[in-house]
């Protein structure tokens, strides 16, 4: 029979995955518009990136709505609703990081290969959406054990302490890469030839992330020096606690520095504001109101 637990654990395992190869994408799509000669491509090619950048801005909605519903709805327990949960929002965010991966394979072939660069981009697209989609479903009849269906159960306290830390993991590297993304960009030439409302919105999101990074590294070093890596109950609430706070400024410095790289894309505050706009209440919608509707 299925443990639920360790099915739990590992659609969060595979969440991880699936993070790590959008945080390496959200970094160059915020990093192409401040290199010198970004503003050489043709405004189309410009607009492919924004829309880049602003599919990958949804899968990050989609790949931190399991974990924090896990947090805010189900208090850490593993149930079934919550494996089904996260299954269906890592299977979504599939589909925004295929087209991302297209546009910006199209973008970074546009220079070399001309025309070519659309077909390369397709081809990307189109391979990925097969591999992550089409091979599963032609892979089911392969599927032949039945395992009985899950059931709700009592989830051991370790492996509640287990999943709060691996939530942390899945949400910590792309606020790392964006960290990473805001320091560096501050070195450029492009940088400091942007106005100096959109400089402060820049390091305000600076600020921002770098706290999300805090509380969500805050939660290891609360278990290590105050309960001496040893389980407790009282533990799991202050590390969710922190990992569900650290959200909020994560989803502020996304969509400052989306505002940001965007108006840097296409010159257009107007465009990049409702951009941001957009994307904030996003981010705010699944990774709170969404959950606490459904906590209540």
């Amino acid at each position: 029979m299925a443990n639920l637990e360790l099915t739990v654990h590992t659609a969060l395992d595979e969440v991880r995955m699936q993070m790590l190869g959008t945080q390496v994408l959200f970094g160059f799509g915020m990093q192409a518009a401040f290199q010198e000669n970004f503003g050489t491509l043709p405004p189309v090619v410009r607009g492919m990136d924004a829309v880049a950048l602003s599919l990958l801005v949804v899968c990050l909605a989609f790949l931190i709505a399991g974990p924090s519903q896990h947090r805010l709805v189900e208090r850490g327990e593993a149930t079934v609703r919550i494996f089904k949960v996260a299954q269906r929002f890592a299977g979504a965010a599939l589909l925004p990081f295929a087209l991302a991966l297209g546009l910006d394979v199209f973008v970074v072939f546009q220079r070399s290969a001309g025309n070519a660069a659309i077909a390369a981009g397709i081809a990307a697209a189109g391979l990925a959406l097969f591999l992550w989609y089409g091979l599963g479903r032609m892979l089911r009849p392969l599927a032949t054990d039945k395992e009985p269906p899950l059931r709700d159960e009592p989830t051991a306290l370790h492996e509640k302490i287990d999943q709060m830390l691996t939530e942390a993991r899945v949400i910590l590297p792309g606020a790392q890469a964006l960290l990473g993304f805001q320091f560096i960009v501050t070195m450029t030439k492009a940088f400091e030839r942007l106005s100096v409302l959109d400089r402060d919105i820049h390091f305000i999101a600076l600020a921002a992330v770098a706290l999300a990074v805090m509380l969500l590294l805050t939660p290891a070093a609360v278990h290590r020096l105050t309960f001496e890596g040893r389980d407790s109950e009282r533990f799991h609430s202050i590390g969710s606690a922190f990992v569900s706070a650290a959200l909020a400024p994560l989803a502020l410095g996304i969509a400052a520095d989306f505002y940001v790289t965007v108006a840097k894309m296409t010159a257009n505050a107007t465009l990049a504001a409702t951009g941001a706009g957009l994307a904030a209440l996003l981010l705010l919608a699944l990774w709170f109101a969404v959950p606490l509707a459904l906590r209540r």
